[in-house]
């Protein structure tokens, strides 16, 4: 019987293919499935909700930053600094860019309406309705005058004005006129842009390196992106900056590589492949992010924790 059944088995995994089954290992869970909400580590701290309230944690699962923000999204580190509410703060969580005003002796705190993360010494900040840019003393660099905007890389940052999206420089000059529906931060000299109904990517002179034709893109990392060609079952694969399929495609979801893995998910449950496709972490998991400085947040039974490889 034992010898019958380990016959079917590989029988079984050789249909399947090498990737499936090889190289699998349990994860280790560094922090326990305690949280409403987990985000990436950046800088070393990790935004997570908890009782309906945001703070920060470290690799530990030390509170770094206490649990008192009860705002609907708490940003990501970037360069000593994360948005939180309609302020950014300090790795200490104390309000970052006040100052002490010379008549009154009052502080004053700046509060935007929305911000993102820090990139290349710039953050886009949301006010008056328009978005702009901050620098990390607090001050405009870029004045509110776009709808939308993403973050520097290299140089460029994805901007929206009247509904269509180009790359403006940091002056804030368009160098990438706006044409596109959405468009996506630079990662390795591309961007992924939606027009036509499709995604396709562009290199940073404005021109297509890959054409629009996929459901939904990803970014590149490691020279891969996933990519979803069809709307049924298992469409999302990897791609290579040349187009070609390094991944099969055979995912129904599938997230940016981290520390040279990926999350997929198979049918529902989530686990994490490595560059060759094969499950290196198997599918166990109701959701799962991208690894990032050596953690990845994970969910299980409504709860997220953190596990390393």
């Amino acid at each position: 019987m034992l010898r019958k059944t380990l016959a079917v088995t590989l029988f079984i995994l050789a249909l399947l293919g090498p990737a499936y089954g090889a190289n699998t290992r349990p994860p280790v869970i560094v922090i326990v499935f305690t949280y409403e909400v987990a985000r990436d580590f950046h800088e070393g701290l990790a935004a997570v909700k908890s009782r309906d309230r945001w703070g920060y944690i470290d690799y530990l699962g030390r509170i770094a930053v206490p649990f008192v923000h009860r705002v609907p999204e708490a940003g990501d580190f970037s360069d000593g600094f994360a948005f939180v509410g309609d302020h950014y703060i300090d790795t200490e969580g104390r309000p970052a860019f006040t100052r002490i005003d010379e008549d009154t002796d009052e502080r004053i705190e700046r509060y935007f309406t929305n911000g993102l993360p820090f990139s290349e010494g710039l953050a886009g900040v949301q006010s008056g309705g328009q978005w702009g840019y901050i620098d990390l003393m607090g001050n405009y660099l870029i004045a509110p005058t776009f709808e939308r905007v993403g973050s520097f890389v290299d140089g460029l940052a994805p901007a929206r004005k009247k509904g269509l999206w180009g790359y403006i420089n940091v002056r804030g000059v368009f160098v990438i006129e706006p044409k596109f529906v959405k468009a996506c931060d630079f990662h390795e000299g591309l961007a992924a842009v939606y027009v036509n109904g499709r995604w396709g990517y562009i290199n940073k002179e404005g021109k297509y390196a890959i054409r629009p034709s996929y459901h939904e893109a990803g970014n590149f990392v490691y020279g891969l992106a996933p990519v979803r060609t069809r709307t049924n079952y298992r469409g999302w694969g990897y791609i290579n900056p040349r187009n070609k399929f390094v991944i099969p495609r055979r995912y129904n979801s599938a997230g940016d590589f981290g520390d040279g893995l990926a999350p997929v998910a198979g049918d529902r449950r989530w686990g994490y492949v490595n560059f060759r496709g094969e499950w290196e972490i198997p599918a166990q998991f109701d959701d799962a992010r991208p690894f990032s400085e050596g953690l990845a947040a994970v969910k299980r039974e409504k709860r997220w924790g953190y596990i390393r490889p």
